[in-house]
């Protein structure tokens, strides 16, 4: 199983749908940015908080540990919908997914995603730390590559004011998952 530093168990896997370059382009971007934006519906309200996603590539699955008494928790009970944002700045990469997502306390799985995040956030101890997992299950996704630099960009974005064409920001994908 391939797992990002953070550390991650993926359970869900939809065979259905094969990994194309841009699916696993995709799953490389994700697993680059450390922390994404984790929105949910909140009486009808969108509420977003920064968390750290854990990726499992093979898996096809996105996971977070998350205080066990979390409003998330009460959130994704009433509507499961889920949309997750992901941005590095620096290396000009976006990504946004939108999936179910599910809840799980269980202890063996919380044992083996518990990292350095988990130690900063819940204390050090997996086996009594009142956590619980949030796994995503994509349904869609949307990627942004553009990996030049500002000063790159810049020239791009000054070289398209002075034309016809509209800026070449690199390459954008929209996946069914």
């Amino acid at each position: 199983m391939e797992r990002s530093g953070r550390g991650c168990v993926g359970l869900y896997i939809n065979r259905s749908i094969k990994m194309s370059n841009e699916h696993k382009r995709f799953w490389e971007i994700l697993d680059e940015v450390e922390i994404c934006m984790v929105t949910t519906a909140d009486k009808g309200a969108m509420r977003a908080r920064p968390m750290a996603a854990y990726i499992d590539k093979e898996a096809r699955s996105i996971q977070f540990v998350t205080d066990g008494d979390s409003a998330k928790l009460m959130e994704i009970n009433a509507d499961s919908d889920i949309c997750l944002s992901f941005a590095d700045t620096g290396k000009m990469l976006f990504a946004s997914v939108i999936g179910k997502a599910t809840v799980s306390r269980n202890r063996a799985l919380i044992h083996q995603m518990w990292g350095p995040y988990c130690d900063v956030f819940f204390g050090s101890d997996p086996a009594t730390a009142d956590v619980a997992v949030i796994e995503v299950h994509p349904d869609f996704a949307e990627y942004w590559d553009n990996d030049s630099s500002a000063v790159g960009m810049a020239v791009e974005l000054a070289r398209a004011y002075f034309s016809d064409d509209g800026p070449d920001l690199g390459p954008n994908a929209k996946l069914e998952m």
